[in-house]
């Protein structure tokens, strides 16, 4: 079967809304997110904000969007991983949770984005929200997965699942997180922690579990 066929004005429609996603995204890692305003992004983009409310309802959207946007990036990547047959449950959570995306700009742009994402708790709290939600069901298949082959000892896959994905989807709001992205001892250190706290969750050896 063919996929959809949009029409030129669905196209047009769905192009001017990443143009806005785009511009503001790029105006949030300039500014911060608190300090962008929607006439910000007006300006950057010659709508009007008649135009604006068309596709987005407030920035709190736009933002909501963008991070989407951004988890989709990052598990398409993945999803190769996730549905590979000849991969163990712990070979396929290694490679889940090192993100193994596609090249070194890709790793920067999580990095830089990350960093922007520190500026404010409000847009970490969208992020942990949308980072669980996109992730939830690929992870717990991998958990489940893992019991079915007798190499983790968890009773509620899907549960488990959701609290280590926001263990490490919250480690932005860490006040140490700036340190732990420049300093490679402390960077070490937090890897570790975070490797045992998932090995022990899983009942396996924390030297089997590799993270980031």
């Amino acid at each position: 079967m063919g996929g959809v066929i949009m029409t030129k004005t669905e196209l047009k429609h769905n192009a001017k809304k990443k143009e806005l996603v785009d511009t503001a995204e790029k105006l949030f890692l300039e500014k911060g997110y608190e300090e962008t305003s929607i006439e910000d992004i007006l300006k950057a983009t010659a709508l009007s904000k008649g135009g604006f409310y068309h596709y987005f309802k407030s920035k709190d959207e736009i933002l909501a969007e963008s991070i989407s946007n951004f988890a989709e990036r990052l598990l398409k990547e993945l999803e190769p991983i996730i549905e590979d047959p000849k991969l163990n449950a712990l070979e396929k959570l290694n490679r889940f949770m090192e993100r193994k995306v596609a090249s070194q700009k890709q790793k920067k742009e999580m990095i830089t984005y990350l960093v922007m994402l520190m500026q404010s708790d409000f847009v970490l709290y969208k992020y942990c929200m949308i980072i669980v939600q996109k992730y939830i069901d690929p992870f717990a298949r991998i958990i489940e997965q893992g019991v079915k082959e007798g190499i983790f000892n968890v009773e509620f896959p899907r549960e488990t699942a959701d609290i280590l994905l926001r263990a490490v989807s919250s480690l932005p709001q860490s006040m140490f997180f700036q340190e732990y992205i420049e300093d490679k001892t402390k960077s070490l250190k937090y890897k570790a922690s975070m490797e045992e706290i998932m090995a022990r969750t899983l009942g396996i050896d924390s030297k089997r579990i590799k993270v980031f």
